[in-house]
C-alpha cells in the first residue's frame, strides 16, 4: 500500500494530530432533543444554549472545573469556548472563541461577543489565541505536540500568566461549543480537546421540524438536536442527567411552556 504525504494541513489539524496520538479516552456520548417551537428568539439558537449551559455551570460546579495534577478544582469564573470555522482557500480551519464570565451576560450580549470575535478570527486579527496560533503555523510538526502540551501545563496546571509572552492566560473555558448546525449537519459528537481542559463539548446541530406527541395528538414541532460529550473523570450518569434535566427545564422556562 502506498501512501501520499498530505503537505498542506490546517493549523487546527496539526494541533490534533499531535495531541491524539495515544490510546485511552474517558469521553461518554450522549444525544439530546429540545422542542423550540415556542422559543421567543429569533436570532440563531447558539446564544441561547450557551446562556443555558451558564446558567447549569453555576448550579453544577463538577461541569465547572479542571484537574491540576490530578485534583479536582473547581474554577472562579464560568467561561465557554466556542468552536469557529475559518473558510480559506484549499482548507478549512478551525479556532476558539472564548466568552468569559458567561453567567453575567444576557442572550443579546453573548450574541453581540460572538459576532464581534468570530469576525476577528476570521480576519486573523484574533487577540486571544492569534500569536499562539502563529507559533504553531511555523513550527515544525514534531515539535507541535510539546508546544501545546507545554502551553496546557503552564495555563492550567501552574496557573502561570503567560500574557508578557503574548500568550493568554485561561485560554479555554470548561465547556466548548459548536454550531454545527450552520454547516448543515443535523446531528454531531464532537471528542474532547484534551488541552483545553475542557469537561464537556455540545454540538448544536440544524433544527428541523418533526412529529411529537402533544397532549394525546401528534403536532409539527421545530426540534433543535444537541450532541453531548463529557469527561467521565469529572462526573457519571447521575450527574449528567441532572444537568441534563436543569438544561431542559431552562428552554422550557424560556419559550413560556413551564
Amino acid at each position: 500500500m502506498s501512501f501520499i504525504k498530505a503537505n498542506k494541513v490546517s493549523i487546527f489539524r496539526k494541533v490534533a494530530l499531535s495531541t491524539w496520538n495515544s490510546g485511552g479516552d474517558p469521553s461518554v456520548y450522549g444525544f439530546l432533543e429540545i422542542d423550540i417551537t415556542n422559543s421567543t428568539s429569533k436570532s440563531s439558537p447558539l446564544p441561547s444554549v450557551i446562556k443555558a449551559l451558564a446558567s447549569i455551570m453555576v448550579k453544577h460546579k463538577e461541569l465547572n472545573s479542571v484537574l491540576k495534577f490530578g485534583k479536582l478544582h473547581y474554577r472562579k469564573n464560568v467561561n465557554i469556548s466556542v468552536i469557529v470555522n475559518i473558510p480559506e482557500s484549499g482548507r478549512q480551519d478551525l479556532s476558539f472563541a472564548t466568552l468569559n464570565d458567561v453567567d453575567k451576560m444576557t442572550i443579546q450580549d453573548i450574541e453581540g461577543a460572538l459576532y464581534k470575535k468570530s469576525s476577528l478570527i476570521r480576519e486573523k486579527k484574533d487577540p486571544h489565541l492569534g500569536f499562539a496560533l502563529k507559533l504553531i503555523h511555523i513550527l515544525p510538526a514534531w515539535m507541535t505536540k510539546y508546544f501545546v502540551w507545554l502551553f496546557s501545563f503552564l495555563t492550567h496546571d501552574l496557573n502561570l500568566n503567560l500574557e508578557a509572552f503574548r500568550l493568554p492566560r485561561n485560554p479555554f473555558g470548561s465547556v466548548m461549543v459548536s454550531n454545527v448546525g450552520s454547516l448543515g449537519i443535523k446531528n454531531a459528537l464532537v471528542p474532547l480537546v484534551p488541552f483545553t481542559r475542557s469537561v464537556l463539548m455540545m454540538s448544536v446541530g440544524q433544527i428541523t421540524r418533526e412529529p411529537r406527541v402533544v397532549e394525546d395528538r401528534i403536532e409539527i414541532r421545530q426540534i433543535m438536536h444537541l450532541g453531548i460529550t463529557f469527561d467521565h473523570r469529572f462526573f457519571d450518569g447521575s450527574h449528567a442527567a441532572r444537568m441534563i434535566r436543569d438544561f431542559e427545564e431552562y428552554f422550557l422556562f424560556t419559550s413560556g411552556t413551564a
